[in-house]
């Protein structure tokens, strides 16, 4: 059996910054290597792509405040004549819809392929970062205990569910948060709780579900 060569290598690269405003920074950048060039002949790793994108966001309200776009390594001159329209992302939430409004904005020939590709991944390391920004300065003993406001505790709540089949409505595991005989922190959280020494312990339950009609708007 022939050995089968490695002809395209692409990496999305995302990193979360929380800034000394309260403002988060989302850094992504995406590079396309051939690792043995234009071909067997050639060898050498070859750089098609090397393009990256910040997003600075307001929190709680997700919104986009400010943009940089660079293009590092492009095909063509005419590549970063389009880099001036991403400007257009400022005032967007990146919080549900993200991905749409990305498509509509930069979709075909509207945009670049490759950054708006970058873009619809960096929306959901924006909302995963959040959680620890959210919760950055509060001590770990807290944070175990589940003493969290309460009011932020239902804006969390909101943001999960219907996001994913265990967050689904009606479903076991945001049955059970609701009602208290579950715990939406994730299990790497809790156990690294507990091997700190942390005594993990259920939140209180203050709602009867993601329709109490007292409770603050979803945001999209």
């Amino acid at each position: 059996m022939s050995t089968p060569l490695n002809i395209h290598n692409r990496t999305y690269r995302t990193e979360a910054f929380a800034e000394d405003d309260g403002r988060l920074r989302v850094v992504g950048r995406l590079t396309d290597i051939k690792p043995i060039g234009l071909g067997p002949e050639d060898g050498e790793p070859l750089v098609v792509h090397d393009l990256s994108i910040e997003l600075f966001i307001e929190l709680p309200s997700f919104a986009i405040v400010d943009v940089t776009s660079e293009m590092h390594t492009h095909p063509y001159d005419l590549c970063t004549a389009v880099l001036p329209d991403y400007r257009a992302l400022i005032g967007l939430s990146v919080a549900r819809g993200f991905t749409n409004e990305v498509r509509k904005l930069f979709g075909g020939p509207r945009g670049c392929s490759h950054l708006t590709a970058l873009l619809q991944a960096m929306g959901p390391v924006a909302v995963q970062a959040s959680w620890a920004a959210f919760s950055l300065h509060e001590p770990l003993a807290t944070l175990a205990a589940g003493a969290i406001d309460p009011v932020e505790r239902e804006r969390r709540l909101r943001m999960n569910t219907n996001t994913c089949h265990v967050w689904r409505e009606g479903g076991d595991h945001l049955d059970a948060v609701l009602n208290g005989t579950g715990d939406a922190r994730p299990g790497w959280m809790r156990e690294r709780f507990e091997s700190l020494g942390f005594p993990v312990t259920l939140p209180a339950v203050r709602r009867s579900g993601p329709t109490d009609p007292d409770a603050a708007p979803a945001g999209d």
